[in-house]
């Protein structure tokens, strides 16, 4: 009953993404067998990572 590698190597990259992401503050519980959560953490860190790209040309940086 030994899980194939690619299924293992799929569990360890979503639980280094949910690592990942709990590291820059979103509590995010990533479930492997529904990804629409994810997706809309991935959406979220899009507009934050504009708005930031926005507010740094404001301020000249």
């Amino acid at each position: 009953g030994a899980s194939p590698p690619g299924a293992v190597l799929r569990q360890a990259e979503v639980s280094g993404h949910g690592a990942e992401f709990r590291l820059l503050g979103f509590p995010v519980d990533v479930n492997p067998s529904d990804g629409v959560p994810f997706l809309n953490v991935i959406h979220v860190l899009q507009e934050v990572q504009v708005q930031v790209k926005a507010v740094g040309c404001l301020h000249g940086v």
